[in-house]
């Protein structure tokens, strides 16, 4: 796509992330049962699932961590996540509002979602010169990963016409403009969604939604 960086087709769920350089790390893994599809894509550009870095999650939505488990055991590399969204993806604590249903839904269409038995948090981890940047909003552990003007950025953005998560998924509205707003004060080339396709940072877009912002926040 750009920068060295895959989007793994095929994959049902979230966007799912190749990085490579030196690091090899896979961002997001979709729903449960896409473990497959991602090592076809893997070795399908030369890519042993076992030369991963390691395994960051953006946040703990079922589409988002599906398949962290099973990749991680083909991979045999660590899982990172921020630390306020471990407990969701351990299982140890509910996903608030519909989300706690989610994983009950889409079981039948893809398979029960088994929680990984560990995690890194990604507090002073350093992934080459990836900046994680805490998101919160969408969910209270959001991240994102920023490096030279390309942003992989979850469920802060959704892809195409650039417009914020939906709120209805949303844990706090309020953090998730403020969120928005960090990001979009920084230099951008690409927005890399867990939605939609790898957009542009259009001044176009970038004024609408800071216009929209300014006037909630107003």
């Amino acid at each position: 796509m750009t920068d060295g960086i895959h989007r793994i087709e095929g994959v049902k769920g979230a966007n799912v992330y190749l990085v490579t350089g030196s690091q090899l790390l896979l961002i997001d893994t979709g729903f449960p049962g896409q473990e497959h599809r991602i090592c076809n894509y893997l070795n399908s550009i030369g890519i042993e699932p076992t030369a991963l870095k390691g395994i960051v999650l953006t946040h703990h939505d079922v589409d988002h961590v599906g398949s962290a488990l099973r990749m991680q055991q083909l991979a045999k590399c660590s899982i990172y996540a921020h630390s306020l969204e471990i407990p969701y993806i351990l299982g140890q604590v509910n996903r608030p509002g519909i989300k706690r249903w989610l994983p009950m839904a889409t079981r039948l269409l893809y398979g029960k979602l088994i929680s990984p038995t560990e995690l890194h948090p990604l507090t002073g981890i350093e992934f080459e010169d990836w900046e994680i940047i805490h998101t919160p909003g969408h969910t209270p552990g959001h991240i994102i990963l920023y490096r030279n003007g390309v942003a992989i950025v979850g469920d802060l953005f959704q892809g195409g016409e650039i417009r914020l998560a939906p709120s209805i998924f949303t844990w706090n509205t309020d953090k998730l403009r403020e969120s928005a707003q960090t990001v979009i004060e920084r230099p951008l080339r690409w927005i890399l969604p867990g939605h939609g396709p790898a957009t542009p940072a259009s001044s176009h877009w970038l004024e609408k939604l800071q216009n929209s912002l300014r006037r909630i926040s107003g």
